[in-house]
């Protein structure tokens, strides 16, 4: 900060935010929570969300949105098409095969986004920028945009969350915003992965130039309240008296294996119910969601309403047991456990859990905080062995949270690297 006639001028930064779900991304909420408190000025810019994800409050935070042309009548074409899908999914038992088709036509999806809303959304942060003291950007559609909204004489933080794969890029604006991500990455005052797990997978694609890695959780930067509820769900769903609630919090998705995990609850042992907590509100007549309700019968409760940001450990303190299961289409998909959002949360509430991947998570090997399998039809017999050792299981999740999810230190030792740029 400096002072210039008398009037004291804060340090500005501008976050950009292509994907635009701030409502149910910690990291972008917490690096802009974190930066006012630090004395900048933040400006954030992200786009209005397709699904219906409320934005939070952020008290002395700038919000510039935007809202696509295309989305005026693109938004409804693409929910109609994601709709059909899973009202086709909802009647068969999906498999292999139709799990990696609906991969594939989200990456459709997603490249059609990018294509015609990048350039949209870049144009817009450009008119709205005033040459920042520092950038952030969150994923290479943002830097796409950033690069051409502010100077590249900027410094600037490159926060990665989702990770492409070039292999696995078959859209020439995609294949050529990874190329521009790959060259960038050396340039960044600093660049954010959230585990060493993703920091190799960024590394497969590029020349081992010299990168400012910073590991940084995906995680809420206040802390937790204690006296926070406890009753979410037992006062909203006939749940059984001291039943133990194991919570799958998200999207109720193929992409998640909803009904899979809906269908295994038969095999669970007595005493345990199942909860989907769904990021976006969800019609409960959709197929999908029928489907999932269906394989899951009166052990499976489905909880449509999202809350807002400031409300979301409501969600995690209601429950005891946590699942965390990707589909494996891609290896983003196969190392998402360690960015997970939803992980972080429930060892943040001392949930124990369950880890659905096809190789033993570290976290898991070091910590013991809950346990590894390799399939859905194994939660079962998961769930008895925590059982037997809940309160152990419970203590190493609190102690893996505050070992390794503690965001503000994370977060200050991000700009002491940034400042020895």
């Amino acid at each position: 900060m400096s002072d210039a006639g008398g009037s004291r001028r804060f340090p500005r930064a501008e976050i950009f935010f292509f994907d635009g779900y701030i409502g149910i991304a910690a990291s972008v909420v917490s690096a802009a929570t974190a930066l006012t408190e630090h004395g900048y000025d933040v400006h954030l810019y992200y786009n209005e969300p397709p699904l219906d994800v409320q934005i939070p409050h952020l008290p002395g935070i700038t919000l510039h949105r935007h809202v696509p042309w295309t989305r005026r009548f693109m938004g409804p074409v693409l929910e109609r098409m994601r709709r059909r899908r899973l009202g086709k999914l909802g009647k068969i038992k999906a498999d292999q095969t139709t799990r990696l088709q609906s991969a594939k036509l989200r990456s459709l999806v997603k490249a059609f986004i990018a294509t015609v809303e990048v350039p949209q959304f870049a144009l817009f942060c450009r008119r709205q920028s005033r040459r920042p003291d520092l950038g952030i950007a969150f994923d290479m559609n943002s830097l796409a945009a950033m690069d051409y909204a502010i100077p590249r004489t900027v410094p600037f933080i490159y926060w990665s969350l989702e990770i492409i794969m070039k292999a696995e890029i078959r859209d020439p604006l995609l294949r050529s915003m990874k190329k521009h991500e790959l060259s960038r990455l050396s340039d960044a005052a600093a660049v954010v992965i959230q585990s060493p797990l993703r920091r190799d997978l960024l590394e497969q694609d590029r020349p081992r130039q010299p990168v400012r890695y910073v590991e940084v959780p995906n995680a809420p930067s206040e802390p937790l309240r204690p006296d926070i509820e406890r009753d979410f769900y037992t006062t909203r769903f006939p749940v059984p008296t001291k039943a133990r609630i194991v919570l799958q919090s998200g999207f109720i998705s193929t992409s998640l294996l909803s009904q899979e995990i809906a269908e295994s609850t038969r095999d669970w042992p007595p005493g345990f119910v199942l909860v989907f907590h769904e990021r976006q509100k969800r019609d409960p007549l959709e197929p999908y969601i029928r489907s999932v309700q269906e394989a899951g019968g009166a052990r499976t409760f489905l909880s449509l309403t999202p809350v807002p940001f400031d409300e979301v450990d409501k969600v995690y303190a209601g429950a005891h047991i946590g699942i965390v299961c990707y589909q494996i289409a891609d290896q983003n998909e196969e190392t998402g456990w360690s960015s997970s959002g939803k992980l972080v949360f429930y060892l943040r509430h001392g949930l124990p859990i369950i880890v659905v991947t096809s190789k033993r998570p570290s976290l898991i090997a070091e910590w013991h905080c809950g346990i590894w399998v390799t399939k859905v039809e194994e939660i079962g017999a998961a769930l008895a062995e925590i059982d037997a050792d809940y309160a152990g299981y419970s203590a190493r999740a609190k102690q893996a949270y505050d070992a390794l999810f503690d965001f503000r230190k994370a977060f200050d030792r991000l700009l002491d690297t940034v400042k020895q740029r």
